[in-house]
């Protein structure tokens, strides 16, 4: 493990929610995460670990889709992690937005239409085919005391009313989304 000692703290708090092969690939994966410079694609950090990575490069694939392992779990930890980090006397900021991230495949799971908030103005709708994700961040000065530091601790992908009526669910905005998170 190339991580700095005091990532191990952090480590130990997030291990419980894995379970052991899926925490060392997870490990492995989050390594070569920092000493990759592009895109953070699983097959790129598969090239930077190679030496480091055992097993065959699927199951390191399947890591981020496994179902061994929630996802709100895994936020529910990171949260509690850097709430511990806040001191008593300062407040805890919880920021939630949407964003949009384009995705031009055919076959991409989770795909639809949204209205791009940056770029649409109030005469003009820029329309955004991809993911649009609710993303729940704590605002702190732990990090930087002259400045607040972001941490996101979950994304929620959201999905559209068409989508959810086809799946037979109910539908949640984005901050329904997150107050449910």
């Amino acid at each position: 493990m190339i991580l700095p000692a005091e990532a191990r703290p952090l480590l130990k708090a997030l291990r419980p929610v894995f379970t052991t092969p899926t925490f060392a690939r997870f490990v492995t994966l989050l390594d070569s995460a920092i000493l990759c410079t592009g895109r953070r694609a699983v097959a790129n950090l598969l090239r930077i670990a190679a030496p480091l990575a055992d097993g065959h490069r699927t199951t390191y694939q399947q890591v981020l889709s496994s179902t061994e392992w929630s996802a709100l779990r895994l936020a529910c930890r990171l949260c509690r992690v850097v709430l511990a980090l806040v001191p008593a006397d300062q407040p805890v900021i919880l920021v939630g937005d949407a964003t949009v991230d384009g995705h031009p495949g055919r076959c991409i799971y989770g795909k639809a239409r949204h209205r791009d908030l940056v770029r649409s103005s109030h005469g003009y709708t820029a329309w955004r085919y991809g993911h649009k994700r609710a993303v729940l961040a704590v605002l702190s000065r732990v990090l930087w005391p002259s400045r607040l530091g972001v941490l996101s601790v979950l994304a929620n992908l959201y999905r559209s009313a068409e989508d959810d009526w086809r799946r037979r669910r109910p539908h949640r905005t984005p901050s329904q989304r997150l107050r449910h998170a």
